[in-house]
């Protein structure tokens, strides 16, 4: 079962439209939080500077159990992960990239890292997120996060201390090179650099991992099937010690897309093209 927000008609519009045009790394929700940089700022600031805290621990705890209750009522018995096996090479810690299709879809993510071995996923979030209303604003800025935002004294500062932080830990880090979610939809986008760049500097793995979606008989809102997730983790990516940085990043963001390019036409028995069709949108009963 997968979050169904309002707007979900007017979602799928702007897919089919930016698919059109190629833009496909921008934000197609309607009602996504509008938020001033400097504001956004501030607040991600505030944020950061409360991760330590008891308040902050205990609101975590309830995003997790709240979490783990949905993963564990409508996912258990129902999603499927593939290729457990990959991830018996990867003793530390690395970053996983996955398409991004719902703003939950990294429920199967954490069930693939504990099983794993590595505990918590911590994901990487558009810092919008942070400031969303509701309750899944609240579980979106409380489970395991790490804010990012376009402003570079954070992004040198506070976010890398974070991400090393997690990386010390040994955790796998989610972040998806798509950049923004697009509803249900089932393609692989091409990606953004950053996760690569980061995976090169750090130098640890590239876990790639693509989410099959498959309608089931049951509706779980009107005119949208329920659909089961497969997660494929596929083969990982090691950056080249004979590569600089720049180069490694390069070569490591077309193995991962490649790579998830294979496994959608391997799932879906078809070759990937970006002319839209309702079938691109899991679920959907599409007109």
């Amino acid at each position: 079962m997968l979050l169904i927000t309002p707007g979900r008609e007017q979602a799928i519009e702007n897919i089919r439209l930016a698919a059109s045009e190629g833009r496909f790394n921008d934000k197609t929700e309607p009602f996504d939080p509008q938020w001033e940089p400097e504001a956004l700022k501030a607040d991600i600031l505030n944020y950061v500077s409360k991760l330590n805290t008891i308040g902050f621990k205990i609101k975590n705890l309830a995003a997790r159990t709240i979490v783990d209750y949905w993963i564990k009522r409508y996912s258990d018995g129902i999603n499927e992960i593939v290729g457990m096996e990959k991830l018996e090479s990867i003793k530390g810690a690395a970053f996983v990239t996955s398409n991004h299709f719902n703003p939950f879809d990294n429920g199967i993510h954490r069930t693939m890292a504990r099983k794993a071995g590595h505990g918590r996923l911590s994901a990487i979030s558009q810092g919008t997120n942070f400031v969303m209303p509701g309750l899944n604003g609240f579980i979106l800025r409380n489970i395991d996060v790490i804010p990012i935002i376009g402003e570079p004294s954070y992004m040198n500062g506070q976010f890398r201390a974070l991400m090393q932080k997690y990386l010390d830990l040994k955790r796998f880090i989610l972040i998806y090179p798509e950049q923004e979610m697009w509803f249900n939809y089932r393609k692989p986008r091409p990606q953004k650099r950053g996760a690569f760049l980061f995976a090169a500097e750090y130098g640890v793995p590239v876990i790639p991992t693509f989410v099959e979606m498959i309608d089931l008989p049951a509706l779980s809102a009107p005119n949208f099937h329920d659909v089961k997730l497969v997660l494929h983790i596929l083969d990982p990516i090691f950056p080249d010690p004979t590569k600089s940085v720049r180069d490694n990043s390069f070569a490591m963001c077309q193995a991962d897309y490649q790579a998830k390019k294979a496994c959608y036409e391997s799932c879906y028995g078809k070759p990937l093209t970006y002319n839209f069709e309702p079938s691109d949108i899991a679920g959907w009963i599409g007109r």
